[in-house]
């Protein structure tokens, strides 16, 4: 969860037919929706486990988790936010409608254990919820969740309610002294009984973001791989059908220590690990390539799919502003949307399951926050009757099980810088999603200030070849223009003496090549010298013309865009853009 308010600085929306086709399995109502353009695979056979890096059901079958974090419940509201603004199960229907097919339901320790009557004013909406204690409003949550066919997973997110995350909070480790870590057992413990006759319920996210003094391998105090092997036992010894979600420390963004101290649960194939991850955590330093941002994640989490033995990997938390549209896809990474791209880039190359944060529309109580306000990283709009920016809506579908095959192009963020007369390259690359291959067409172009004088041009390879899921990188060059007067400036007094003095060399040039014939040819040969001489002749022997402010003198300063598109057949062309500043 974000423990800081973030930065907020693509594709345009696109509307669908929905399909609907129905098959029937023996045991469940098995089908496949085409809701909003996106494939929602058929319904898994439970209970799940893990086989290799990837989530499976009973029948060794693939499970791709694509789902939203639903907060609200982890607060002092004690229930999920929403419920004042709309009906539980209108809610419920706009998350599958949407095409999501995993909810992770935040909840605290204090509301397990005090179970409050839920305040009316958080549902408003919902008055036949009203009067009801946390728990059981909690149950008619995953209840309508579960009955519509949409999986759970349980997240403690933290011991106090509370928004959720700094290292002041009380709240860094997995107990404090109100709530010590018997107490955090026994509440799994409670939420696993309490939910075992439900299949649906998938999983128990043992603890958010554990952060400062949390280590992974440490003390007995603050070690947190070690309270995770305890606890993910505890709560498999009482539903040993369950996943165990398992985060990094550093906020959830350092899962390095698994490299050479794994954790070791009682029960083979149901751990996975969980990363999250942030655009604000990055410098813009660190974002300014793919093969960057590769780098930066790859020695903290990313190794778990890439290395050499890659292990089962949730992405529990990401998210982006919904405000603009740079948010979802910019071309500087100054925008969020520049770190959105890479990350969802990475998520489509390696087919990793991931959770949105979050679905809500509006805010839940907390520090910082203001209840029944706009969430400015939520997927649905403040009435959570629709989505809130169609852009991260349509980009969060393509990357669901089923979508169709797709692309994504990203470049080199960074302003690339030159002087008229220069040129510069910059890396774009291809990034295939959900299995595509094939030749991929590409072009570019340059937009500059109204006025500019020799706009850059650029150029780039006509086509790429993809023919797997790696990433393909292709070379982008920009080239500017500069003229003679750009070159050597001139002065003002020089340029107005030039006509006359180059027609008087070429009138004593031709004086002396006639010698004493008739002064009526002299007279017309230094009339045409100083004729040539006025209009801006430059030499006797015709040479080139020097620039006197009549025509382009070279680029002009400035900031330019180059849009790169990439296109291919059966994929919705994508773009990217490169900022070059001439100077």
């Amino acid at each position: 969860m974000r423990f800081a308010e973030p930065f907020c600085g693509f594709l345009r929306a696109v509307s669908r037919r929905c399909k609907v086709k129905s098959l029937f399995g023996t045991t469940l109502a098995v089908f496949a929706l085409f809701l909003s353009g996106v494939l929602v695979a058929a319904q898994p056979a439970f209970p799940l486990h893990t086989s290799g890096r990837f989530i499976v059901d009973s029948n060794g079958n693939r499970v791709r988790l694509n789902g939203v974090n639903w907060y609200g419940a982890e607060s002092t509201d004690f229930v999920v936010a929403g419920l004042q603004a709309a009906t539980l199960p209108s809610i419920v229907q706009q998350i599958k409608s949407l095409g999501f097919n995993v909810v992770r339901l935040p909840w605290s320790n204090q509301l397990y254990e005090s179970n409050p009557v839920v305040g009316s004013y958080a549902l408003a909406a919902n008055p036949s919820l009203e009067g009801e204690n946390a728990l059981t409003i909690l149950d008619q949550v995953i209840a309508a969740l579960t009955n519509a066919g949409i999986m759970v997973i349980l997240d403690n997110h933290n011991s106090n309610a509370e928004w959720c995350c700094s290292t002041t909070d009380g709240n860094s480790l997995w107990y404090n002294s109100q709530y010590p870590q018997a107490n955090w057992i026994a509440d799994w413990q409670g939420m696993a009984q309490r939910y075992q006759s439900n299949p649906l319920v998938i999983g128990a996210d043992l603890r958010n973001e554990p952060r400062s003094p949390a280590t992974w391998g440490g003390s007995a105090a603050d070690d947190w791989r070690a309270a995770a092997e305890l606890g993910g036992n505890a709560v498999l010894s009482v539903n040993p059908n369950l996943l165990i979600f398992i985060e990094g420390v550093n906020y959830a963004g350092d899962l390095s220590g698994v490299a050479n101290l794994p954790v070791q649960l009682n029960v083979a194939n149901q751990l996975v690990y969980e990363a999250h991850d942030y655009g604000y955590w990055y410098s813009s330093s660190t974002l300014t390539s793919y093969s960057a941002y590769m780098n930066a994640i790859t020695p903290n989490w990313g190794y778990l799919v890439t290395g050499s033995n890659p292990q089962p990997l949730w992405i529990g938390e990401f998210g982006t502003c919904d405000t603009a549209n740079t948010c979802i896809d910019s071309g500087s990474n100054a925008d969020n949307g520049y770190w959105f791209n890479l990350l969802t880039a990475f998520i489509q190359e390696y087919g990793i399951d991931w959770d949105y944060w979050a679905v809500n529309g509006t805010e839940a109580t907390g520090s910082g926050r203001t209840y029944g306000a706009a969430e400015t990283y939520g997927v649905l709009n403040t009435s959570w009757n629709g989505s809130a920016n169609a852009a991260l809506t349509q980009r969060l579908q393509g990357m669901m099980a089923g979508a169709a095959a797709n692309l994504s192009l990203v470049g080199n963020g960074s302003a690339l810088i030159t002087s008229p007369g220069g040129s510069v390259a910059a890396t774009m690359t291809v990034v295939p999603g959900n299995g595509f291959t094939g030749t991929v067409n590409l072009s570019c172009s340059v937009s500059g200030s109204s006025g500019a004088s020799d706009v850059p041009t650029c150029s780039i390879p006509s086509s790429v070849s993809v023919t797997g899921n790696a990433p393909v990188n292709t070379t982008l060059q920009v080239m500017t223009t500069t003229s003679a007067r750009n070159a050597a400036p001139d002065h003002p007094m020089r340029r107005a003496r030039m006509p006359a003095g180059v027609a008087a060399a070429c009138a004593l040039v031709l004086m002396g090549s006639f010698g004493r014939r008739g002064r009526s040819m002299l007279v017309l040969f230094f009339v045409l010298a100083v004729v040539f001489g006025l209009t801006g002749f430059s030499g006797c022997g015709g040479g080139g013309a020097a620039n006197s402010g009549g025509g382009p003198t070279g680029t002009t300063a400035g900031d330019y865009t180059v849009q790169v598109t990439a296109s291919a057949n059966g994929v919705s062309a994508v773009t990217a853009q490169i900022v070059v500043d001439v100077q």
